[in-house]
């Protein structure tokens, strides 16, 4: 029995897939679809779910409630912005669906440096990872006013929130699907089913 965060998992579903030509959310996995696939695996430690998206973004039938960005087409910041405005939580938990990596357990250490903060965002190699993060009520109003402002780099606006950088974290846990290699990559890396005799 997985015990749930009293947080919200909230699924960053844009993106231009450009790199993959076709929507990462509908990426064939493990008979469903990728988002499915990620939402199987992170939404039960949770106490909610939720999924961003922009109004043109292709996504399959889900149970999880969608939020749409306010600001179509602003990348991440716009979904984490939509997704703090819907949670119930004053915890969100973000992360982009082409993460697939991102275990529970990943999650919930990035969570639990949350409190006292207005956010926790993995650092590698100095780099933040803004778009697998825990970001909690506080920081929507700085948000909302980089998205005004025209500041889209989720990465940028951290500078104006009190964050709690995690560091010597194992880069492996972030990487991303941009590519049909790198789906490939993922795909071969999974668990193969048993088949009995």
């Amino acid at each position: 029995m997985i015990s749930a965060m009293r947080a919200t998992l909230l699924v960053l579903a844009g993106g231009q897939s450009r790199r993959m030509g076709r929507p990462k959310a509908m990426l064939p996995v493990a008979g469903g679809t990728l988002i499915e696939w990620m939402l199987d695996r992170l939404a039960p430690g949770f106490q909610e779910a939720l999924v961003a998206a922009g109004p043109e973004t292709e996504l399959p039938p889900l149970q999880t409630r969608v939020v749409e960005d306010r600001l179509p087409g602003a990348g991440p910041l716009a979904g984490i912005e939509a997704g703090l405005g819907a949670a119930r939580s004053d915890v969100v938990f973000a992360v982009a669906c082409d993460m697939p990596f991102v275990s529970l357990e990943l999650a919930r250490k990035i969570v639990r440096a949350a409190p006292r903060h207005d956010a926790a965002v993995p650092r590698l190699d100095g780099r933040p990872e803004p778009a697998c993060a825990a970001y909690r009520r506080s920081a929507r109003g700085a948000i909302e006013s980089a998205l005004r402002q025209g500041r889209l780099r989720a990465a940028e606006v951290l500078g104006d929130l009190d964050v709690r950088w995690l560091d010597d974290l194992d880069p492996a846990a972030f990487k991303n699907i941009n590519t049909p290699d790198d789906y490939q990559d993922f795909l071969d890396a999974l668990p193969k089913p048993i088949i009995g005799p």
